[in-house]
């Protein structure tokens, strides 16, 4: 997902995403302790997980990667510009991290072997992303929505072993219809590219208004979904 036309919204407009990155450091501290000597982030952005790293972690080195360029407004050891899976590096890491960005690669498979060459043997792979019930009312009204597989097995099968795992549902309210979808443009994200006719967008305002505003407004759910792994 290349987000560098929202690379100035971004950080105002994506309250979940930084509260994400802050709960992921947090989980890592709590269950793999602060220093580590090689980190490598998956995915930077405009480094909301890249602030809570420099403020809460030791380390010798940090390579930084995204498929955009380096928006973070620090300069890493190394950048590294182009798809994860596309991407070389000859370091093996002791840490690896991302937040908020791995339910947009579809090959799972494909990208846990990755890692798994890319981590060093006892190595930690502490990442975020979200789960099916992400977004559960724009899929549930249009029946678009990115699919979210149970990642379990998967990363078991690639060589990891799940050390913690947490998940949470964050649901945010809106004042109108028009500002939850500026929410959505902002923040860069997409359920489905669509050509919507004014008669998709008609039918869905109106089934959002009918399931989905209460008293405090439009709700959007957001199911954030934490991974702490162990190489083997």
């Amino acid at each position: 997902m290349d987000f560098s036309k929202v690379r100035n919204t971004y950080r105002k407009n994506a309250p979940v995403q930084k509260e994400m990155a802050k709960r992921l450091i947090s989980a890592l501290a709590e269950h793999a302790g602060t220093n580590f000597d090689e980190i490598f982030e998956i995915g930077a952005g405009t480094g909301f997980l890249t602030d809570c790293i420099r403020e809460n972690l030791k380390f010798k080195k940090i390579i930084l990667n995204d498929i955009t360029d380096n928006y973070t407004n620090f300069v890493p050891d190394e950048f590294l510009k182009g798809d994860i899976l596309e991407v070389n590096t000859f370091y093996k890491f002791d840490l690896i991290l991302s937040n908020a960005v791995f339910q947009w690669i579809k090959e799972y498979e494909t990208l846990f072997c990755k890692l798994k060459n890319l981590i060093k043997k006892g190595g930690i792979l502490c990442f975020s992303t979200f789960g099916y019930e992400n977004f559960k009312q724009i899929k549930d009204v249009t029946g678009l929505g990115l699919d979210y597989p149970a990642l379990d097995e998967i990363i078991k099968n690639q060589g990891f072993e799940i050390l913690y795992t947490e998940e949470e549902l964050k649901t945010i309210y809106f004042k109108d219809l028009q500002e939850l979808l500026t929410h959505i443009k902002l923040t860069g994200v997409k359920t489905e590219n669509k050509i919507w006719t004014k008669s998709d967008f008609q039918k869905f305002k109106e089934g959002y208004l009918e399931k989905y505003k209460d008293s405090m407004g439009f709700e959007l759910t957001y199911h954030p979904v934490y991974y702490l792994c162990m190489a083997t």
